[in-house]
């Protein structure tokens, strides 16, 4: 259908963080809100025969309370229609879904609407309590509804006598009028009620039949949703919790599919492979190659330039790093490797240059640069040791 489908979820028993339905003023009737239903842990079924209202304040003050479209096959889920007067003021509400069974009342947790406003205002429209109406017509709306799912004939039957029934006596002329009002809320086409041909009983009933022909439900896991549905169609979606995605029903696979963007990772190590990479350059097989050691009488104060060379014996990949030396000596600076890279080296750290390709025996030049440091127990700075370490080839 052309309806826009939106998701929430509220709970009976606890107040977990609202869900999050976002509309813009003036929305109608298009926007339906499917909310999944959670009582302890669990999907909570609504009662046979109960009726499923929602309640909200909106911005300004007014109040809504309306009927739902109806519930999805596993009463799991209730459908809300967002109406006019629901998104008639901007800014943010908080709706209840309401379960009446018998008479009692049950009033799950709230969820959360965002109205942004309309850039273009309509001053024609007034914002307004909206459960006096509804109230007034809800056992009509619903009645009718029945009507159309149940006994579609007999509908037919009142839409084909109508005429019959306006020449009755005076006394049956009321119950006329009355019909011809059930026939505008249950199937519209009378011409008696603006927007009756898509605000009527049968409308919102073929609109909440394909969003629950589609919808599953909400399952808290994927395991869950398998075990309820091993088959399904296409069309067909649910919601699962621990992902807060929606998974799709896929016939080319036969499976039910996370519609959440996945990532290609072929081309990436696993974490298997990162460990192995990591054990080799780390192991003690490898080829330890030092460099020109740099004391302090070469690196000084505010050092800076070629202080010496690294040699590499073969080709191979080599992991280059350089660190500080002497005991109670503090020096800090920028040193670098030609072809590799350079890091910053504070007191006694450790600095991973980085990992050359070679292809033969190589020479590269250690360069230093603002190095500086203190005179500790009559010894200048910290010197420095850059080394190779072979990792594979």
């Amino acid at each position: 259908g052309t309806s826009v489908a939106h998701t929430a979820q509220v709970i009976l028993t606890c107040r977990s963080p609202a869900s999050v339905v976002n509309l813009v003023q003036y929305d109608d009737p298009l926007p339906i809100v499917a909310v999944a239903l959670r009582a302890n842990n669990l999907p909570y079924t609504v009662p046979s025969g109960a009726a499923v209202n929602v309640r909200m304040k909106k911005p300004d003050g007014t109040y809504v309370y309306n009927p739902a479209l109806g519930v999805s096959e596993n009463a799991q889920t209730a459908y809300i229609a967002v109406t006019l007067q629901m998104a008639a003021v901007n800014g943010k509400a908080s709706p209840i879904i309401e379960i009446v069974v018998d008479g009692n009342v049950a009033a799950t947790g709230t969820f959360t609407v965002i109205i942004d406003e309309n850039p273009v205002p309509e001053s024609a429209i007034e914002s307004t309590d909206e459960f006096l109406t509804i109230q007034q017509l809800a056992a009509q709306v619903q009645a009718a509804a029945k009507i159309v799912s149940d006994n579609e004939a007999a509908i037919q039957a009142v839409a084909d006598n109508v005429d019959a029934i306006q020449q009755a006596p005076t006394a049956a002329a009321n119950a006329a009028a009355s019909a011809t009002l059930a026939e505008s809320w249950a199937v519209g086409g009378t011409g008696t009620r603006e927007g009756e041909n898509t605000n009527n009983a049968q409308y919102w009933c073929n609109q909440a039949q394909t969003i629950a022909q589609g919808a599953v439900g909400w399952y808290q896991n994927a395991e869950e949703l398998r075990r309820a549905h091993p088959t399904g169609e296409n069309g067909q979606w649910a919601i699962v919790g621990n992902t807060d995605t929606v998974w799709t029903w896929d016939s080319d696979t036969g499976a039910w599919i996370n519609t959440a963007t996945r990532i290609d990772l072929s081309n990436y190590y696993t974490k298997a492979q990162t460990d192995a990479q990591i054990k080799t350059a780390m192991s003690n097989t490898g080829t330890l190659v030092y460099g020109s050691s740099v004391t302090t009488g070469t690196v000084n104060n505010g050092g800076v330039g070629t202080i010496g060379t690294l040699k590499i014996p073969s080709a191979g990949v080599w992991m280059v790093a350089a660190s500080g030396w002497k005991p109670d000596a503090i020096g800090k600076g920028i040193v670098s490797i030609d072809n590799v890279g350079g890091c910053s080296l504070s007191e006694y750290q450790f600095c991973l240059a980085g990992v050359i390709q070679c292809s033969g025996a190589t020479t590269m030049n250690l360069n230093v640069t603002n190095w500086s440091g203190n005179t500790v127990n009559g010894q200048q700075s910290a010197g420095l040791i850059f080394r190779a370490v072979k990792i594979s080839g």
